[in-house]
């Protein structure tokens, strides 16, 4: 059972270039001088910190992540479907859950006295989560070429921030065509070649491409953008135009809002390794369905 006012903390050090550590700190002794009794689950790396928030986070009112989207993601998981309120205190370099949910950024102390100020009057708010069997995630499952761009993303360690998904990306778009796919649409099935299939609760991915801008997470339905196969130029022109999500308009794109939706790649193709909140997220084939007001969200 959930102890009304207990907060459970979880802080990613590393986040931001040492911004997480500064906001958690300051989070912490804003929550006690509030007088909310406060346990800090942070563990000594980020794996640690996950997994106290998977076994721990039942215990508490309330989980208040502070860090990047990782971070933010695995407080998701732990408390989805749940009594557990998240608090979110964005100090990362993506950020992109925050964003969707429209949580200040680039001011760690302003959201950390906004987590504080909710608690305090015992105020929330109930946005859709998206299941994937016993897994959630909140903004965006990346399942073609997109997802290739963040798992090389992933593995450099230069440069820092948006930058890095966006040569991640040129590297990528230079030499993925396509992929053949089987996807499902609330029952509907369809294949065709697609350069990526994204499934969007949330507006962006990538520190704020708007794979997705019209997404609304408290609609109860999925923004599945599907873009078709293309050559060599127009894929490297389509990433510019997301990120400001006037992608929208090409003739090659097509958004489908669904409840559920399913893919595959066909037998025979590469089998890219799917992203969500951009984190590693299990296998294709995978089915997406959005569960709506899963989620109890501080601010």
């Amino acid at each position: 059972m959930t102890s009304r006012g207990r907060v459970g903390l979880l802080v990613n050090p590393t986040a931001g270039r040492g911004v997480g550590r500064v906001a958690g700190a300051h989070v912490l002794s804003t929550l006690q001088r509030l007088g909310h009794p406060v346990t800090d689950l942070s563990g000594l790396d980020f794996a640690s910190t996950a997994r106290a928030a998977r076994e721990r986070a039942g215990e508490f009112e309330a989980l208040v992540v502070v860090g990047g989207d990782g971070l933010v993601h695995a407080g998701l998981e732990a408390v989805a479907g749940t009594s557990t309120a998240l608090g979110i205190v964005p100090a990362g370099t993506g950020n992109d859950l925050a964003r969707g949910l429209d949580l200040p950024l680039g001011d760690p102390v302003r959201s950390a006295e906004l987590v504080s100020t909710a608690l305090h009057e015992g105020r929330s708010r109930t946005v859709d989560a998206v299941r994937v069997g016993s897994n959630w995630f909140g903004s965006i499952l990346a399942s073609g070429v997109d997802a290739l761009i963040n798992e090389r993303a992933n593995s450099w360690r230069w440069p820092r921030g948006p930058a890095r998904y966006t040569l991640a990306a040129v590297r990528e778009l230079a030499v993925v065509r396509g992929l053949p796919m089987r996807i499902t649409l609330d029952g509907t099935t369809v294949e065709q070649e697609c350069l990526l299939v994204a499934v969007a609760n949330t507006r962006s991915y990538g520190g704020g491409i708007l794979m997705a801008p019209d997404a609304d997470p408290t609609d109860g339905l999925l923004d599945v953008v599907v873009v078709d196969r293309l050559p060599p130029i127009a894929a490297l022109q389509l990433f510019p135009r997301a990120r400001r999500g006037a992608h929208l308009k090409l003739p090659a794109v097509h958004v489908h809002r669904v409840r559920s939706v399913t893919l595959e790649v066909l037998p025979g193709a590469a089998q890219p390794h799917p992203h969500a909140d951009g984190e590693p997220f299990g296998h294709l084939p995978i089915t997406c369905t959005v569960v709506p007001g899963a989620l109890r969200v501080l601010g």
